[in-house]
Formats: C-alpha cells, structure tokens, sequence
C-alpha cells in the first residue's frame, strides 16, 4: 500500500516565507475555481512539459494540484469543523490587558483584535459588548481558516459563546492604535464593538499609516437584537475624517471578497436570522442593521470593510443554536474570505 500523502501545511524545512506560503494557498484556491470544470469532468491531461521536468518541479505541481483539490472539496463541503473544546466557566475580563509575546514567527497567520476606548451616548449606558467580547468567534474563525489552506494557526481556547469576555492573553494577539510598529506586523486586524467611540489623534494618524502601508481592517459592529448601530456610525465617521467625505463606498457583490474562495454574490454582506422566533409578530427577526457592505478603496486595493451585521456573533454559533447552519455558515465564510483578500493584497 502506498504511503499516505503527507498533510499541507507550511513546509517547515525550507526557506519559504510564511507569508508567501500563505499566498501561494490562496493562489491554489483562486487556481481550482478557475480550473474547476476540467478537473471535475476529468479532462485533464498530461501536458508536454510534465514530461522530463526536473524532481522538485513535479513536487510542486503535484502539491498545487492536491491543493486545487482540497479547495475544490472545500466549495462543495462548507467548514462546518468539530466543537472547538468543552464549555468553560464564564470569567469577568481584567481591567487592563497585555498584549502576548509576538506570534508571527511561530504561526503562519494571527488574528489580531484591537484594543480601544468605547464610551456610552448622552441618555444610554455602554454596551456590554466591548473590544474583547466573545472569543469563541475567533475560534471557529481560526479553525476553518486552517482547515481551508492547511496554514498553522494559534487556536483560541474558547467555545462558541463563552466565555463572555476573552481573558488575559487568551487573544491570538492585541494591538493598540497608540503605537505605529506593532501593528505592522499583522497584515489583517479584526475590530469590533457595540458603542459609540473616539480616537486620539495619534491613534488616527497611526491607523491612516497602516492602511496606506498595505494593512487591511475589518470592522464589525457587534449589535444586540436592534440595539442600534452606534460602532458603525463611529466608525463610518472616522473613515471619512482619515480618507475625506465620501471615501466609505458601498462594495458591490461583484468584488472578489465575495468570491475569490467562496461564491456569495448572492448574498452579499449576510443578514442573521434567528431560528427561533422571539416573543411578539411585531419583533425584529433579523440581528443588526444592514447597511450593505462598505469599505474605503486605496487606489484599486480594499483597505477596510465595514460591517454593520454582526458577522463576530455569526462565528461565534457553530452549532446553529442562534441563526441555525446557514448563518454560520455564511459568516464563516465571508471571513475567510476576507483573509485571503488581505492576504494575496
């Protein structure tokens, strides 16, 4: 019996960059979309230049096309991946947080959150969902993303919806907007809320430089029920103080952040329904407000998508409890998308 092929991941033993281990995974993905009707009716054939190539260029030929494979298996098959780990106590979050030692060096992609000052609107309290809330959303985010390119990620251990708040160190990795340097090491950072909020100056200026150095943001207001959509407005007003009136534009479900892995032109940016209907006809059935997808374009780049649907609480419900299978479903896969986008960007 032929052994076993070994698993995708990131070849360890050789001088590849992660980074660009990275984007050769999401180049395999965009190549078995491309190619997808060929190799499902089987009419692919040896070319001429197979024959008598060098050893570790059929290696590689081989590894891309096993790779085509995986991620053709993927669009048929959504992640749906195992429950992360058992239930943990809910625990109440620290007052103040650390970011964990730098991780770019172990991992081949870190899902950094950024830290930020949320504040209350004239007449309403704060929110209970702040920076940190929930994260068992990375979790499940983390695990279908390594199940998707094989990459080696940090897992949070979180489950679904608890605990609450993410303890200390618990993150793969925090940023704060006060300091330019570290943020340049993660090409992709995940911000979320519930509330209203404000950076200093120094914080703008240092979050403008890192988008036009390359980074992407997501930027996802973290609602309850129909609570309002106060992260967003925020968010959607600092956008335009750092890119001028009218740099926040609507995405169009023609963009390959809708389809570069996974084909959601259809639906765009996803609206969450409950499963269970909630008290009286005249309730709301659906989480958040939809706005649409939105974003700030650098030249022809994407550099920031802003979401007012919660996609956070859609990974967060693995087992459909909230928005049954197709929420989660959906969600997960925008995100993932949204990594690749970042990643090969």
């Amino acid at each position: 019996m032929a052994p076993a092929p070994p698993p995708l991941c990131w070849p360890r033993d050789t001088e590849m960059e992660r980074r660009a281990f990275l984007k050769l995974s999401a180049g395999a993905a965009l190549a078995a979309l491309s190619g997808n009707a060929a190799l499902r009716s089987g009419t692919r054939k040896t070319t001429n230049r197979e024959i008598g190539v060098p050893e570790h260029q059929r290696q590689f030929e081989s590894f891309m096309r096993e790779m085509e494979a995986r991620f053709r298996n993927m669009q048929v098959q959504p992640p749906w991946g195992p429950p992360s780990g058992p239930p943990r106590p809910a625990v109440v979050a620290p007052q103040s947080y650390t970011a964990p030692p730098a991780t770019h060096d172990e991992y081949d992609f870190v899902l950094a959150r950024v830290q930020f000052r949320e504040a209350g609107l004239p007449g309403r309290a704060k929110g209970p969902d702040v920076w940190n809330v929930r994260p068992g959303g990375d979790a499940n985010l983390l695990r279908e993303l390594a199940a998707v390119i094989r990459c080696h990620v940090k897992p949070v251990q979180a489950f679904d919806w608890d605990p609450q708040y993410a303890r200390n160190g618990q993150l793969n990795a925090i940023v704060t907007l006060e300091d330019l340097e570290p943020l340049r090491e993660y090409p992709f950072l995940f911000m979320t809320g519930e509330n209203n909020y404000h950076l200093t100056d120094t914080e703008k200026q240092n979050l403008q430089e890192y988008l036009r150095a390359g980074g992407f943001l997501l930027m996802d207001d973290c609602v309850v029920g129909d609570g309002g959509d106060f992260f967003y407005r925020s968010s959607h007003d600092l956008l335009e103080q750092l890119f001028g009136r009218g740099s926040v534009r609507p995405i169009p479900r023609e963009h390959e952040v809708f389809h570069n892995l996974y084909d959601l032109r259809e639906t765009g940016l996803p609206t969450l329904v409950y499963a269970r209907r909630r008290g009286f006809p005249s309730v709301r059935q659906t989480h958040g407000q939809n706005h649409g997808a939105r974003g700030v374009f650098l030249r022809d780049r994407l550099a920031v998508f802003l979401s007012s649907t919660d996609l956070h609480c859609g990974w967060c419900d693995s087992h459909g409890v909230e928005w049954g299978p197709d929420g989660y479903r959906k969600t997960i896969q925008l995100g993932i998308n949204l990594i690749l986008y970042a990643l090969t960007h």
